[in-house]
């Protein structure tokens, strides 16, 4: 331990001196004597940037991030630099092969609720053509007084043995994504593409990390930047006891056995984080599957209404006692869909 700090010593010390080989070469030692140093991996990490290696800092920040999930730095300099190194255009090697083809047998029903025509239209063409080798049902629900009841409408006629409910500002930017669901569903009994191990109040960040989970690419209507926002590096995560509802993706099973609660949620706000919640609670198994690679418009509105149905989930689960817990997503701004794809390939090749 003692060897361990005198080279962490003189990393440190190189480093405050500009000399970064000299530094980045310190801090090897000091993992050799101390694999478990996610603050050292860290240190490592900023020398190999500032040497102009940055595929080895990507992956010096990934691991100090997934050591250490507190380490909110080694996050940030993750997510910067694979952004930095898919804007330049660096080698990365082959990005991951498609998934592997879906299984013929399963059918899907896709619930799309909307009451805008060009959002609708979308979402369907858009569903239409990630299905198109899989037998599907699109259910349009276009005057819905709450989502809980529209879905629990949808529900009771769709006939499928998978269940996707979707909203309708949505773009999807895996092409195999039919593929990646299905993959997902012979592990998970739900997936969704953000959420939280914990439920301590009515909204996934409630709990702080490092209890999030999740991918999701935010890009408004009209807006130019692909924002890939990031709560965790694994593509894929388990253990979940709630969902956001931008996507909710499941086994007939799952949506039978536990219904939406169209009494408490009779508006457009929290039915799903209530569903999700008592869906596990119910045994069922909740996934994350970030690496669906989702794009939603809207990164929701917190208002006096969303306030009034908070309120509602509170009462009803006994949550919402302490504040909110500190939460961020680590993002970066990218400027295409193949940037995205990029950025997601090369931070789900990391956990492989």
């Amino acid at each position: 331990m003692s060897d361990a700090r005198a080279w962490l010593a003189r990393g440190n010390a190189h480093a405050r001196a500009g000399q970064s080989a000299a530094a980045a070469e310190a801090y090897r030692e000091v993992l050799q004597r101390e694999p478990g140093w996610n603050d050292a991996r860290f240190n490592l990490g900023l020398m190999q940037k500032q040497l102009g290696d940055r595929d080895a800092a990507i992956r010096a920040f990934h691991a100090a991030w997934v050591g250490d999930p507190l380490l909110f730095a080694a996050a940030r300099q993750c997510v910067a630099t694979i952004a930095e190194s898919v804007r330049a255009g660096d080698k990365h090697g082959p990005l991951p092969a498609p998934v592997s083809p879906h299984a013929p047998d399963l059918a899907v029903s896709i619930v799309i609720c909307s009451i805008d025509d060009a959002r609708h239209d979308r979402a369907v063409a858009l569903y239409r053509r990630l299905f198109a080798a899989v037998r599907h049902e699109i259910i349009s629900i276009r005057n819905a007084r709450s989502l809980a009841e529209a879905y629990n409408w949808a529900l009771r006629r769709s006939v499928a043995d998978i269940v996707i409910l979707s909203h309708d500002d949505v773009d999807i930017l895996a092409p195999d994504f039919a593929a990646r669901l299905f993959e997902r569903l012979a592990v998970f009994d739900v997936v969704g593409v953000a959420g939280s191990t914990r439920m301590d109040g009515p909204a996934i960040g409630w709990s702080g990390h490092p209890h999030l989970r999740g991918w999701i690419t935010h890009r408004a209507s009209d807006g130019v930047a692909w924002q890939a926002d990031v709560l965790d590096p694994r593509p894929v995560a388990g253990d979940i006891a709630l969902l956001d509802g931008v996507l909710l993706a499941g086994r007939r099973e799952a949506f039978g056995a536990v219904p939406f609660d169209a009494a408490t949620f009779d508006g457009f706000h929290l039915s799903d984080l209530d569903w999700s919640y008592r869906a596990a609670q119910a045994g069922f198994k909740l996934g994350v599957a970030g690496d669906l690679l989702l794009v939603h418009a809207s990164r929701g509105n917190y208002d006096a209404t969303w306030q009034h149905y908070a309120d509602r989930f509170c009462q009803k689960h006994g949550a919402g006692r302490s504040p909110p817990a500190p939460s961020s997503f680590f993002g970066a701004s990218l400027d295409s869909p193949e940037q995205v794809r990029a950025f997601f390939a090369i931070l789900g090749g990391l956990s492989g």
